[in-house]
């Protein structure tokens, strides 16, 4: 597949600088909806209130399917962010953020949303309202933020 180590470095390297890309639209989307007066929330439910039948070509996923699915897009548009399954389940998933967090990593993982004026606040607010839509779609309960521990976890129900 490479031809040696340094061809795969540098090709993990432009991924990495493209997923850092599409953050920084992610997060200027939302920055721009905030200046226009929207929530976090209504920006969220208008970007993912619909598509989630077709991205995962099922009508009603166990939450297993459903969370490995996730586990697949996260690998690919989040390769800096650490991650575990902790329970993979016909009617039950969850997965644990062990480093960083969706709305950046790094050394100083919200230095890019403080770069758009936005809070973690607003990241967790769009987040969290952007993962329930979505899951809302294929029947499921989804629920993701940080816990009392502070520790960020994804946990879907089959609805």
């Amino acid at each position: 597949m490479f031809r040696d180590k340094s061809e795969k470095e540098s090709i993990l390297r432009l991924w990495r600088k493209t997923s850092r890309g599409r953050l920084q639209f992610e997060l200027g989307g939302l920055s721009f909806a905030i200046q226009k007066g929207f929530t976090p929330e209504e920006y969220a439910r208008h970007l993912w209130s619909q598509g989630a039948k077709t991205w995962i070509r099922n009508n009603s996923p166990s939450a297993e399917k459903y969370l490995l699915k996730e586990v697949e897009a996260l690998r690919c548009f989040y390769p800096e962010i650490v991650f575990e399954i902790i329970e993979a389940e016909e009617k039950r998933a969850e997965l644990v953020f062990t480093k960083e967090c969706l709305g950046g990593w790094g050394e100083d993982p919200w230095r890019l949303a403080k770069s758009f004026n936005l809070s973690k606040k607003d990241i967790c607010a769009y987040c969290h309202e952007a993962f329930s839509i979505w899951a809302q779609q294929l029947d499921m309960i989804a629920d993701i933020g940080p816990d009392q521990d502070g520790i960020c976890r994804l946990r879907v129900i089959k609805a």
